[in-house]
């Protein structure tokens, strides 16, 4: 009988924490998504710069058939950081390093793909890459967090094999991948930058 009373005492504690815990989440939460959206207007800034070099570094018919869709690049910015905080939580860091927010970057944006194709473009003989400029952008944005010697190792051409960053486009294209992967793969090419 007494097993029974403890028991009783116990599921009635564990209730009465997890309502606690709930509440106080509401409130973490709440914090959480302002100090989200504070941070995204400073990235969608910075983004919205590297698209304009980003746009102007394409040929003329590249130019003409894309456009940046704000509403998708705020939401690419905003999981971002959500995955960064995640991130942040689970590991006990308080700032996420250049590896992580160039991964994380690339990630969100691959994903959301904030660069539209125009209806009115037709041009066979560049669709192919236009098929790809989500993920080439994604790409230059990501690299904007790491050190030159990383930049130019990932572009760096290995006689008989394609370089880093033809690879990175197809991994982003056909195979799953996450964030963590990502890291890893920068702090290894970091790494072998400083052997090379």
């Amino acid at each position: 009988m007494k097993q029974e009373v403890n028991s009783i005492t116990l599921e009635t504690e564990i209730q009465a924490l997890e309502e606690s815990f709930f509440v106080e989440r509401q409130k973490v939460n709440s914090i959480e998504k302002a100090l989200v959206e504070k941070k995204a207007t400073l990235r969608i800034s910075t983004l919205k710069d590297l698209f304009a070099k980003f746009y102007l570094s394409q040929d003329e018919g590249m130019r003409v058939s894309f456009y940046l869709n704000n509403a998708l690049l705020h939401d690419a910015v905003v999981s971002y950081y959500f995955d960064i905080h995640k991130y942040k939580f689970h590991s006990g860091s308080k700032w996420a390093n250049n590896h992580k927010q160039a991964a994380y970057t690339i990630k969100w944006i691959a994903k959301f793909r904030p660069i539209q194709i125009k209806s009115s473009f037709d041009n066979e003989s560049i669709n192919a890459k236009v098929l790809d400029i989500n993920l080439s952008y994604a790409v230059f944005c990501g690299l904007s967090f790491l050190d030159r010697k990383v930049v130019d190792l990932i572009f760096k051409n290995v006689e008989g094999s394609k370089s880093y960053y033809e690879n990175l486009i197809y991994i982003l294209r056909y195979r799953h991948y996450t964030g963590k992967q990502l890291i890893s793969i920068f702090e290894a090419l970091e790494l072998s930058s400083h052997n090379s």
